[in-house]
């Protein structure tokens, strides 16, 4: 630790390392159908954070691409079993992909079953990603201590799912309050040692973050408005453009800056506690060079 008693975080990699490595590993990719993948990800992740550093001392990363590949035969098998159960149940309730689709009624009803399955993928989906974090702290060392973190995917998917509905009956106002309340389930349950993660702040403070998400939907709702009631297709054109591209920035800029939040509101050990000081310029332009 530095005289100051800051961990100075800092990251070593190289793009002259990085890129032949990626390259390498997308090439074995495709020659292997896709298999090789498991353990070229493991190649890359073991890079990272290797290059990863603090005061020093870099983490170490001690996944390995067979207990990927079997990870991800076992969730093909439960995917499959799953599905099947909702087929049979909407099977049971008349529902079923032998429909006609010369009758409005049977587009309907299509649709119907296309929107039920996606939403039936919802609970896995969430659930895989609790556990994909949840996997990656449990490969993670740093000073020889292993990061954790406890169970309870399926509390976070159902969680997740309950605030993607507040958010979608707010019409999009609610999604702060989302964002911070998953990000504090899953720290809350994370661990360096056997000092705990804490996160603090509160979820009101997020909007501040969001307010160009918000401008970039008032101009494009706003130009949608105006450009029709001029019946102006340009107006409307530059509008839609405008509120596109403020948009898209809006969202890097909540990403950036609800970053920067919750790591100066996180806490490990009531004693440790962080600071992050990214940028949105800088997220940015990373963005379009690598583009």
């Amino acid at each position: 630790m530095s005289t100051s008693g800051q961990i100075n975080g800092q990251y070593r990699g190289t793009r002259g390392e990085l890129f032949p490595l990626a390259i390498s590993v997308a090439l074995l990719t495709f020659v292997t159908l896709g298999i090789y993948r498991f353990w070229g990800k493991t190649r890359i992740r073991k890079y990272i954070w290797s290059s990863t550093v603090g005061d020093g001392d870099a983490f170490e990363y001690t996944g390995t691409g067979l207990e990927k590949f079997l990870g991800f035969l076992v969730a093909i098998v439960a995917l499959a079993i799953y599905l099947g159960v909702v087929q049979m149940l909407l099977f049971f309730l008349g529902l079923s992909y032998s429909v006609d689709l010369e009758t409005p009624q049977g587009i309907l009803a299509l649709n119907a079953l296309i929107y039920i399955n996606l939403f039936a993928l919802l609970p896995l989906i969430f659930y895989a990603m609790y556990r994909a974090r949840r996997y990656k702290m449990a490969r993670t060392r740093w000073r020889g201590v292993r990061f954790g973190m406890e169970k309870g995917a399926w509390g976070f998917a159902a969680r997740a799912i309950g605030y993607g509905l507040l958010t979608l009956v707010s019409f999009g106002a609610l999604f702060p309050l989302g964002n911070f309340k998953l990000e504090k389930y899953m720290a809350d349950r994370s661990y360096f040692g056997d000092a705990r993660f804490e996160q603090g702040g509160k979820w009101t403070a997020l909007y501040g973050a969001a307010k160009h998400v918000f401008i970039g939907l008032g101009v494009l709702i706003a130009g949608v408005a105006i450009g029709g009631a001029a019946q102006s297709e340009a107006l409307m054109g530059i509008a839609v453009l405008v509120g596109y591209i403020w948009l898209m920035v809006g969202f890097v800029y909540y990403r950036v800056h609800s970053f920067r939040y919750m790591a100066e509101n996180r806490m490990l050990g009531d004693q440790i506690t962080f600071t992050a000081t990214p940028t949105t310029g800088e997220v940015i332009k990373i963005y379009i060079i690598g583009a």
